[in-house]
């Protein structure tokens, strides 16, 4: 594949993209309203699977547009497919499974809450940051809590998935100043 039509099976993935982000489902809810598998869904994002005019057009079927648009980088993905039929069924007849749905996703897992929600916002802005200030943000800002150490392990998967870094800095003591040890801070 030459680097055009790199660039093109690229912008078509996004555009897959755009409809899931206006139509609000996940992989697995975009999966289970088209009938196709996760993996044809995540191949075509993924941009190792194209996108084939016959799926465009089923797309097209389904969320009341012209699917073919889809292959024209000039026409915009109409925000009215938000309102097409089809999709407010599928979304009421589903609405206890939240795997479907990008509004619950950070609800789901301590971890797509970190990637999804938290690295998006502001929380590293101004460098690194110790636990109880993430917790602190994440409290006031995001109006998230967690419970035990979900935070704490959420952080430390981000960065095993070099999402975010930490580094070690010394523990900042409640009466002010800095103790002797060591402890995580996390930055991106």
């Amino acid at each position: 594949m030459n680097a055009n039509n790199q660039e093109y099976s690229k912008a078509i993935a996004n555009r897959v993209q755009t409809i899931m982000k206006i139509t609000g489902l996940d992989v697995a809810g975009f999966a289970e309203f088209f009938k196709k598998s996760t993996s044809h869904i995540y191949g075509i994002l993924n941009n190792t699977r194209l996108l084939s005019e016959v799926f465009a057009r089923e797309i097209g079927d389904k969320l009341e547009f012209d699917g073919v648009k889809i292959f024209n980088l000039n026409s915009k993905i109409p925000l009215s497919i938000s309102k097409a039929e089809a999709l407010i069924k599928f979304k009421i007849d589903h609405k206890d499974n939240p795997e479907y749905f990008l509004s619950t996703k950070a609800k789901r897992s301590p971890n797509s809450f970190v990637t999804d929600v938290l690295l998006k916002s502001d929380c590293f802005k101004e460098g690194y940051k110790y636990l109880n200030e993430v917790a602190e943000y994440c409290k006031t800002e995001l109006n998230k809590e967690f419970v035990d150490d979900q935070l704490s392990k959420a952080l430390q998967y981000a960065v095993k998935t070099k999402v975010l870094k930490s580094t070690k800095k010394p523990i900042v003591l409640k009466g002010g100043g800095f103790g002797k040890r060591l402890v995580d801070v996390y930055y991106v």
